[in-house]
């Protein structure tokens, strides 16, 4: 054979080896691209958002290009921004971001229609928290003026209102109750019967106070039940010293309870 064509012959075979590699690592990577984004979604309705943050991040080192990606991971990026601040009670940027992942309705369905319950959830907390605090102002006011009962009724608007057990509503609530224990002591010290505020009212630290639990008790009682296989990251103090009270009530130890709240 002729050199000329056996040059030929093995360029041709060298082209088809790169070109068939080509072609399979495009295959594959638009296989993993597609995956990655996949799984973000699945995460996404999982409510995982920092794990839906890295599958979009992956697929666009696979894409780095695709506007697909860069929309889901912006958009999971607000949404968690969002509920981040609602953690930190900053309300009304909670209620502006969500407004923007509601707004990206190419973005994932499933954001807008979260973020669009989110912020108008918001939007009625913003102006509920604005009018509670309007009336403990005027309840403060009445209770400096020996005006106990005046200032009680005007804090059963706030502690009567249905959502005022929403975490959202924890500053306003506690500040609320305190002042009516506040004037139901007074009240009573003036010769008035009033009912002692029920355990819903309290705080933890003003429940265990009430019923002599020391920190050192109540840490001892998270220890009895973590060591007898209950979660104790699903109890707040509150509900630790419950378990205490019971305990006390039905003269049982800790670990003989344990198996109510496994």
């Amino acid at each position: 054979m002729k050199r000329w064509l056996w040059w030929t012959v093995i360029g041709l075979f060298l082209a088809f080896i790169f070109v068939g590699y080509g072609v399979t690592k495009r295959v594959e990577t638009a296989k993993s691209y597609r995956s990655a984004l996949e799984l973000g979604q699945a995460y996404v309705n999982d409510g995982n958002y920092v794990a839906a943050k890295i599958s979009f991040q992956d697929a666009l080192k696979k894409k780095p290009s695709d506007e697909t990606a860069k929309l889901y991971l912006e958009q999971t990026k607000c949404y968690e921004q969002g509920l981040d601040q609602i953690e930190n009670k900053q309300y009304s940027k909670a209620r502006t971001k969500f407004q923007q992942v509601a707004s990206e309705n190419s973005g994932l369905s499933i954001l807008v229609k979260r973020a669009s319950e989110k912020q108008m959830e918001l939007k009625e907390v913003i102006a509920q928290s604005k009018n509670f605090e309007q009336i403990y102002a005027r309840a403060d006011s009445l209770a400096k003026n020996y005006e106990y009962t005046s200032s009680n009724t005007q804090l059963a608007v706030i502690l009567g209102y249905g959502n005022i057990k929403d975490n959202y509503y924890d500053d306003i609530r506690q500040k609320a109750q305190a002042l009516k224990r506040s004037n139901d002591a007074e009240l009573r010290a003036l010769g008035y019967n009033v009912q002692p505020p029920v355990e819903d009212e309290l705080s933890a630290a003003e429940l265990a106070q009430q019923n002599n639990i020391s920190k050192a008790q109540l840490e001892q009682a998270k220890v009895e039940l973590q060591k007898n296989g209950v979660n104790v990251t699903d109890l707040d103090d509150k509900q630790v010293i419950k378990v205490i009270l019971q305990a006390r009530n039905e003269q049982k130890s800790i670990s003989e309870l344990t198996e109510e709240y496994k």
